[in-house]
C-alpha cells in the first residue's frame, strides 16, 4: 500500500497538491488539515463504536478518516467531484467509509439513511459551508430521518443564533426550531488559522444533543409553519401573523392565544419552545374544527 506509514494529514496535503486541487469560494471550501485537531473534533462529537455516522462535506476526507476509527461506518456526502481522486487516496485502506457525491440540499436524506442504515439512529458530523449553515441544519431537523446528535462547525455568529435563548436579541426561528429537537452545546471556538484557506471569521464547534423530555407537537409540519410565521415580521404581534398566515379571524386568533394564557399583544419572539409547541397543537385543533364545520 503506497500510503502506508504516512499520516492522514500529510496524505491529504500530498493528494491535494498532486491533483492540482483549487479551492472553490462559491462552495465555501475551508479545510482543516491538522490531524491532532481533527482527532479532537472526532472525540468531541461523541460518536462511538458500533454507530453509523453521516458526514456532510468531507472535503479531502481527513475528518472522515478520523471518524472512521471511532465508529462502525461513515457515509459522507460531498458536492465537489473534483475531490474524488483526493478522497480515494486519503481514504485508501479505510474500509468503513463511503463517499457519495450528492448535494445534501437535494438528496432525500430520509430515504438514503434508511437504505444504508435501516432502523438505526445516525449521528451527524459536518464542517458546513457558512453560506448554507441555516439551510442544512433546518433540512437535518425536518427531513424525517432518524438522526441522533449533530456536531457541526459553523461561523461563530451562526452558533450564537442557533443557541440563543428566549429574550436574547439573537433568538430567531432557527433557534426555536433547533431547540425544539435539541439542546445546544458549545464545544469550542476555532480561529481562522486552523483552516486552509483561512476564513475571515471565527468559527465555533457545537453539538446538538437530542432532547429526551418528550416534547412533541401533534403536527410538526404545522409547528414549522407557525415558527416561521412567528418570526416572519418580528415587529408585528402574533395575532397579526396568525390572521395573515393561517386565515383565521382576529377574534379567533385572540381566543386561541387566551386559551394558552398568552397576552393577545404578544409577539412570536416572546414565546418559549414549549409555549409555541402547545400553541401549535391548539391551532391544529382550531383549523381541524373549522374544516369539519
Amino acid at each position: 500500500m503506497q500510503n502506508q506509514g504516512i499520516s492522514p494529514g500529510l496524505r491529504a496535503r500530498i493528494a491535494l497538491e498532486k491533483h492540482g486541487f483549487s479551492f472553490t469560494h462559491s462552495l465555501g471550501q475551508n479545510f482543516i488539515l491538522d490531524d491532532d485537531f481533527l482527532e479532537e473534533i472526532a472525540l468531541e462529537s461523541g460518536v462511538g463504536e458500533g454507530e453509523a455516522v453521516l458526514e456532510i462535506g468531507p472535503g479531502p476526507g481527513l475528518l472522515t478518516h478520523h471518524l472512521a476509527s471511532h465508529c462502525r461506518q461513515v457515509l459522507a456526502l460531498e458536492i465537489d467531484r473534483k475531490l474524488e481522486p483526493v478522497l480515494n487516496e486519503v481514504l485508501e485502506g479505510v474500509n468503513n467509509a463511503e463517499i457519495i457525491f450528492e448535494d445534501v440540499m437535494k438528496c432525500d436524506l430520509s430515504v438514503l439513511l434508511e437504505e444504508r442504515f435501516p432502523g438505526e439512529n445516525v449521528q451527524v458530523v459536518a464542517n458546513l459551508p457558512y453560506y448554507i449553515t441555516a439551510d442544512v441544519i433546518e433540512r437535518l431537523l425536518t427531513c424525517g430521518a432518524n438522526i441522533g446528535n449533530i456536531t457541526v462547525m459553523v461561523q461563530k455568529e451562526a452558533a450564537e443564533r442557533i443557541g440563543a435563548q428566549l429574550g436574547n436579541k439573537n433568538y430567531c426561528a432557527l433557534a426555536m426550531l433547533t431547540q425544539y429537537y435539541y439542546d445546544v452545546e458549545e464545544l469550542m471556538d476555532v480561529s481562522p488559522d486552523r483552516f486552509s484557506p483561512p476564513p475571515h471569521v471565527m468559527s465555533r464547534l457545537i453539538r446538538l444533543n437530542r432532547r429526551m423530555d418528550g416534547l412533541r407537537a401533534k403536527d410538526e409540519k404545522l409547528l414549522l409553519r407557525l415558527i416561521r410565521s412567528a418570526f416572519r415580521m418580528r415587529r408585528k404581534t402574533l395575532v397579526n401573523n396568525l390572521t395573515g398566515d393561517f386565515g383565521v379571524s382576529r377574534e379567533q386568533a385572540e381566543k386561541l392565544l387566551m386559551s394558552q394564557n398568552l397576552d393577545v399583544r404578544i409577539r412570536g419572539e416572546a414565546l418559549s419552545v414549549k409555549q409555541i409547541t402547545r400553541l401549535s397543537d391548539a391551532l391544529g385543533e382550531m383549523l381541524q374544527s373549522r374544516a369539519n364545520a
